[in-house]
């Protein structure tokens, strides 16, 4: 119960008005005549609905008359004007009303005074208690986020912070993140959200940990996508010169890069902006050709006509890194045959007998790209596999018998899939079927051969592989070995070429020339179907790709990639503790070539004069002079402004690329560029500035899971080929974005996020700041190679946890007010040091996870330190001492002192994550510190413990068991604060906690504490309090006698 007297004189006649709290509901007594005319019970609307209503509605209530007359004038209002009151301080109870009024009733006047007197007791109360204020607010705007932002970067020194480092940290040790640099084309979108921020995380952590930090931001400028958007834009590219593709495609990348960049730099991202990497560039270009003539005077650069990787939708060669995988290719699989010539009944062990008919046998072969049949060459079987010979049960009959050979362990998956039963009539030695000839399906008069290979296998369609030397890579290896010529009459386009006759002259091999194909060949083939399954597509065009063979630029790396292999295990390959090294072992262990040309012109060139004849000229001399004119002037374009002669007459370029006399009037530029993989693959050497530089080994790459096929492969195996050491010292990986369904980002689904419309906001979408975007990175996309999740939910919980954060910070900067973060010389109460070295262990076990790359750790410790720690056990405990205690004591001061160095360590430590948040912290933060983020180092972070307290673990470790107990008695819905606690303890605890007895009501959050000793185990009791309700506290602290508790009157006092 809590007795309130708000009694007042009105026209000198005393009025008695008072509000009596019980349990349930309010007693209001108000009187004028010493009598009780009138009882009026109000009964407000259910506690859930309530909770729905606006401060408006919230006045709504039900009156129900007990006694006397209510409709006497000014009652109602007066009940109402209560109601309203109340409620606007969020208060809403049921009540009894008693009046002692005359016939008259309530004047307005008389209303006017009484609600006075209850505002000027309320400010009275308020005036001597503390409450934390500040500026700092716990919610922004969505329209005002973007400007709050650039104040928070511009007060808190982010915009200076890689330049500051790189000058005052002289004589530190170096630390270099190498960029993977992004294609410069079209906007920035939550994949670079991911990568740049992660790259953001380990820049600033690394300043934070004292490291002078070296990260020069990068992109990717050559390649098809920026020749297929001037397409696009500008019409049919084969109307202009490579000089006027090469100019436009220079704008389009400007203006990508530009774009691009204001959105990191929006993001908070820390970078030498003023001096990027740009492979366009001509510094870029001539070191990458220095190092390119030194791989060719190695000779690792050759040209060959061997099959790549092709797309008929860009006309390009392609590396295995520049495809993706469509698992839901739809091909058209055909069992065919080939009529056999030279083989006969002879070579057959029979089953049934020798047949008495006429008969021909034919290889049974099967294949999913049945527009290479009529570029076959031959067919392949096993000497390991076992043959079989087969009848189909409707040729039983024919005059001829018609005779399959097959592998015997695919006889019945041919079943199943032609729907034809069979009859097994004889096996074959597979001796007797190598070096034997077939008839050519397309030409009639050639019969070509049956090779052993060693890639036939038995698992899959018919054991008999048909063979098409220029179409396949296996393929390519029979010809190869039995010194077979190569031809391909597949043209750029993907088209059937003359020399297969007008049927199939300029058709697509992947359209209407397979439909003729099969047309053609109807008569051989004995099933068709739709084949679903994995199938390679050109990642940039989305459609898909055949295998080709063309004139090409190599590397061979089969060599470098087994020496590069067993270099990797001296580095890390991880995303969180995950060690990925055998993935990058596999994939470059087993590469043989990596084909670095393509058929475009916005590239950097391979300097290399060519002949009619497939014969190509170049050397280190040539290539190096092509890269110190490019140096010289400035210009990427030189090697298409030159001519043959100008080569030519330079006569040691001359001399040195050995050309017969007799081939020179024929020669012509190699117009062929590189691959773009091999630009950054180059970017070890190329993307730093001079020697000092090259000679620092970088620390660490951090790029998506897919580079493992692209960049960290790249920069491997070239590095190893031309300085034979690794490029860097560890690899950080990171997965993709999906949505919350589990789709990848589509916009033909519409699942697309904007990061600009996360960060600023949109009619649609709340803003949810730089460091929003931050958060979701560092929960989503830290640690983890899988895929990183986005959508509504997902965004509207990490607005929730960022404002979790800012309610915390506010409280702690609230909490300062008056005090300026000076030492506090006396000892700190049991509840800060608690505190301060919880904070403290927070602080030490970031920077362990700081140097281990750890930052979704990082962030999931800050959120429950800030629940669990700060919300649920130190706020809830010290809020009482932080309102009512005597400004300037002891005891307010170690409250003061503990909150702004929480506010302190806390935002500096978070800096790396969340900057915007960590320096606005620090602005409103009173005193007189470092207000700008990460310059000083976290280690150097003090917890501001001068004493600490020998025995505070294992006083701590007691009360957290007794707040257990306690919770579990009380319940949710009884405030302990207000009740007194028996605590029955052994004699071991008891010595502990009588030593800390006047502590224990604030640790315990009670009034009172009685402390027994008993044999038994730890037990507690909620009681009453024996002393009375203290207005100004609201605890139970007070004696009967004292208008408040003593804390109180002495902290009143003046």
């Amino acid at each position: 119960m809590r007795f309130t007297d708000y009694s007042f004189e009105f026209n000198d006649e005393a009025v008695h008005f008072s509000v009596t709290s019980h349990s349930d509901k309010d007693l209001v007594h108000f009187n004028t005549t010493g009598r009780i005319g009138q009882v009026i019970e109000v009964i407000q609307p259910p506690e859930l609905l309530s909770s729905q209503l606006s401060e408006q509605q919230r006045v709504e209530y039900e009156l129900k008359s007990l006694l006397g007359n209510p409709e006497l004038p000014g009652v109602e209002l007066f009940i109402r004007r209560f109601v309203i009151h109340f409620a606007g301080k969020k208060q809403r109870r049921n009540a009894l009303f008693v009046f002692g009024i005359d016939l008259d009733g309530i004047s307005n006047e008389c209303i006017a005074a009484a609600l006075r007197a209850l505002e000027e007791k309320t400010k009275k109360k308020k005036s001597t208690v503390f409450l934390p204020s500040s500026s700092f607010t716990n919610h922004i705007k969505s329209t005002e986020r973007s400007l709050s932002d650039q104040k928070a970067s511009r007060d808190g020194g982010l915009k200076e912070l890689y330049s500051w480092q790189t000058q005052t940290r002289s004589s530190s040790e170096v630390f270099e993140l190498l960029d993977g640099p992004p294609y410069a084309n079209g906007e920035a979108h939550t994949g670079h959200a991911i990568n740049k921020i992660l790259k953001d995380f380990v820049v600033k952590s690394r300043i934070g940990l004292g490291y002078k930090v070296h990260f020069r931001p990068g992109w990717d400028c050559h390649g098809l996508p920026i020749e297929l958007k001037i397409g696009k834009q500008q019409g049919n590219l084969q109307q202009r010169s490579p000089l006027e593709i090469r100019a436009a495609a220079r704008i389009v990348a400007d203006e990508a890069i530009g774009k691009q960049m204001n959105a990191f730099r929006r993001w908070g991202v820390t970078a030498d902006w003023e001096n990027p990497y740009i492979t366009k560039s001509s510094k870029y270009v001539a070191a990458q050709l220095d190092i390119f003539a030194k791989l060719v005077e190695q000779k690792l650069v050759y040209r060959s006509f061997k099959p790549v990787y092709w797309s008929p939708s860009s006309n390009t060669a392609l590396a295995e890194s520049e495809l993706e995988y469509n698992e839901k290719h739809q091909s058209t699989s055909v069992y065919f045959r080939f009529k056999l010539i030279n083989f006969s009944s002879s070579d057959v062990e029979w089953t049934i007998g020798v047949p008495s008919k006429l008969t021909q046998f034919f290889a049974l072969t099967w294949t999913t790209t049945p527009w290479t049949l009529p570029l076959n060459n031959a067919i392949c079987v096993s000497p390991t596999i076992k043959y079989s010979v087969i009848q189909l049960e409707d040729d039983i009959n024919m005059p001829t018998s018609s005779f399959y050979l097959i592998a015997s362990n695919l006889i019945a998956e041919f079943e199943k899939s032609s729907e034809r039963k069979c009859k097994v009539v004889g096996t074959i030695n597979p001796e007797n079927l190598i070096g034997k000839r077939y008839r050519s399906c397309w030409h009639n008069e050639l019969a070509l051969p049956i090779y052993e290979g060693p890639h036939v296998m038995d698992n899959v369609g018919t054991g008999i592989v048909h063979t098409a030397f220029a179409h396949g890579f296996q393929d390519y290896d029979v010809a190869l070995s039995k010194k077979e010529r190569v031809q391909s009459f597949v043209d750029a386009r993907g088209c059937y070429t003359r020399h297969l006759g007008h049927d199939l002259d300029g058709k697509p091999v992947l359209g209407e020339g397979q439909k003729e194909t099969l047309r053609i060949l109807k008569n051989d083939i004995v099933h068709t179907a739709k084949h679903i399954h994995s199938y390679p597509y050109d990642w940039r065009s989305k459609k898909p790709v055949i295998i080709r063979s063309s004139e090409q630029w190599f590397i061979d790396v089969e060599e470098i990639g087994k020496r590069a292999s067993k270099m990797i295990d001296k580095i890390k390959v991880s995303a969180g503790d995950s060690d990925l090294r055998g993935s990058l072992k596999q994939l470059i262990s087993t590469r043989k070539s990596w084909c670095i040309s393509r058929q475009r012109v916005w590239g950097t060139p391979i300097p290399a004069l060519v002949d009619p004849n497939g014969g190509s000229y170049t050397s280190r001399k040539l290539i190096e002079w092509v890269a110190n004119l490019t140096r010289e002037r400035g210009n990427t374009d030189v090697w298409w402004e030159i001519d043959v002669n100008d080569i030519l007459v330079n006569k040691e370029v001359r001399d040195s690329l050995d050309i017969p006399p007799d081939v020179i009037p024929q020669l012509s530029k190699n117009t062929d560029i590189m691959d773009v993989w091999l630009d950054s693959g180059l970017a070890w050497h190329a993307a730093k500035e001079n020697e000092s530089e090259r000679e620092h080994l970088t620390d660490v790459v951090l790029e998506g899971v897919d580079q493992f096929r692209g960049w960290f492969q790249s920069l491997l195996l070239t590095s190893v080929a031309v300085q034979n050491k690794l490029p860097y010292k560890r690899i950080i990986v990171h997965g993709f974005c999906i949505d919350e369904k589990n789709n990848k980002m589509s916009k033909s689904i519409g699942n697309v996020v904007d990061p600009t419309m996360l960060t600023d906001g949109s009619l649609k979408q709340k803003a949810i700041g730089a460091d929003g975007l931050r958060f979701w990175v560092a929960l989503s996309g830290s640690e983890n190679a899988g895929e990183s999740k986005i959508g509504p939910s997902i965004i509207e919980d990490v607005d929730k946890k960022i404002t979790a954060l800012r309610n915390g910070f506010r409280f702690m900067i609230g909490g300062c007010r008056g005090f300026h973060g000076n030492q506090v010389e006396s000892q700190l109460k049991p509840l800060d040091l608690d505190m301060l070295e919880k904070c403290g262990n927070f602080v030490r076990k970031s920077i362990v996870n700081y140097e281990d790359f750890k930052f979704r750790t990082v962030a999931n410790d800050l959120t429950q330190f800030m629940q669990r720690n700060f919300s649920a056990n130190y706020v809830k405990y010290v809020r009482d001492r932080l309102y009512c205690d005597k400004l300037g004591s002891d005891s307010h001061l170690s409250a003061q002192f503990t909150l702004h160095r929480l506010a302190h360590n806390l935002s500096h430590t978070i800096s790396p994550i969340l900057p915007h948040l960590s320096a606005e912290v620090l602005q409103h933060l009173p005193g007189c510190h470092e207000k700008r983020i990460l310059r000083q180092k976290l280690e150097n972070l003090h917890s501001g413990v001068l004493s600490p307290d020998p025995k505070l673990s294992t006083l701590m470790k007691i009360i957290f068991e007794v707040r257990g107990l306690l919770e579990a008695s009380a319940g949710p819905s009884v405030d302990t604060s207000k009740k007194g606690l028996a605590l029955y303890t052994s004699p071991e605890y008891s010595t502990i906690l009588r030593d800390y007895f006047s502590e224990l009501p604030e640790l315990l959050n009670v009034s009172e504490v009685i402390l027994e000793e008993v044999p038994t185990t730890l037990s507690v009791k909620l009681l009453d309090s024996s002393l009375r309700y203290c207005e100004r506290c609201r605890k139970h602290t007070r004696n009967s006698d004292d208008a408040l508790c003593g804390r109180c009157t002495k902290a009143t006092l003046a």
